[in-house]
């Protein structure tokens, strides 16, 4: 019993010593690199055969030859780097020029010169899943009202409040990262404050909105260096609500207005929502009848018609009027 119980102790004590510390899962894009944080622990009985000439190996599951090796790093199937040193217990690695074939899952293997041989196979999750993609994803834009994150195509925002629209695209060779471009319809040039972990390249756009921005679309472009250069595109439109602005009233036909004859006054204004229309005459009472609409016609004209003529336009957030002087002259014969 006593012998069984300490070789339970010591097998157990074998599979603690050796430890490796990796992601699962990376994802990799075709022709471009893959970068893998890795670190690795043995079991202490072999701590003095590891030394910085140990071969840092690295194996597709089921294969039985490596596909990567530290000691001649641009001899097998898979090229690259592999960082630190052996004694630093470093296996963090990058492959680059990855295509489709290096997809599956792939084991680290320590090998000395002496008794230290181990490959890191089991359990499962000892092991990391390569996936390759044939191009790179659309970029991830999110954008930012009053502190909530809106997930819709369209936004509506008022004028005067703050918004953020935030860019990021996944970071799948650190040594040659993707970057990010703001474009709008409108005529000036935008652009946003950078940020980069090892994984993520982040774009923030902050502004204060203002009734130039309505039906204005906000473009990231991320910009990926392969073969070739290959960009992906997301978009967001603003709608802006604002108040009236740039209310006028015209006169149509323009010009002299005679007795007799019709006359047409237009009041015209910026806002969103569409406003709604009141027509005044000289004091601050609304006509009787109360005309609204953006068109007042009068038939018939004769100087009793004359006046200064208000146009009220009003939506929820605000209001504004704009007027026009109507003189009309009587029309003599001879």
């Amino acid at each position: 019993m006593i012998s069984s119980f300490c070789l339970f102790i010591f097998v157990l004590g074998v599979l603690c010593g050796y430890k490796i510390r990796l992601p699962k899962k990376v994802k990799a894009l075709e022709g471009s690199c893959v970068f893998i944080t890795c670190t690795f622990d043995i079991d202490q009985q072999y701590k003095d055969d590891l030394t910085d000439s140990a071969k840092r190996m690295w194996f597709k599951a089921g294969g039985s030859t490596a596909v990567f090796d530290s000691s001649s790093s641009n001899t097998g199937l898979l090229k690259g780097k592999i960082f630190g040193t052996a004694t630093q217990k470093n296996c963090t690695t990058r492959f680059d020029d990855v295509d489709q074939s290096h997809r599956g899952s792939y084991y680290f293997r320590i090998e000395t010169n002496g008794k230290l041989k181990h490959s890191y196979t089991e359990p499962t999750y000892s092991q990391v899943q390569i996936g390759v993609l044939g191009s790179p994803p659309k970029p991830t834009l999110s954008v930012f009202k009053d502190q909530q994150k809106v997930m819709k195509k369209e936004v509506e925002v008022i004028e005067g409040s703050s918004v953020s629209l935030r860019c990021s695209t996944k970071i799948f060779c650190p040594s040659r990262p993707p970057s990010l471009t703001w474009s709008s319809s409108l005529i000036e040039s935008v652009t946003g404050q950078q940020y980069q972990s090892q994984t993520e390249l982040i774009s923030d756009l902050n502004f204060t909105v203002s009734h130039r921005h309505h039906r204005v679309t906000f473009t990231c472009t991320a910009a990926h260096q392969l073969q070739k250069q290959i960009t992906k595109q997301e978009s967001r439109l603003l709608s802006v609500q604002y108040a009236p602005k740039n209310t006028s009233v015209r006169i149509n036909p323009a010009g002299l207005v005679l007795e007799g004859r019709s006359v047409t006054l237009s009041c015209s204004s910026d806002a969103n929502p569409a406003v709604n229309y009141t027509w005044y005459r000289d004091t601050e009472r609304p006509l009787n009848p109360v005309q609204t609409g953006p068109n007042l016609t009068i038939n018939n004209t004769d100087p009793t018609h004359s006046g200064r003529y208000y146009c009220t336009v009003e939506n929820k957030h605000g209001t504004q009027n704009s007027s026009v002087l109507l003189d009309v002259q009587c029309e003599y014969y001879e």
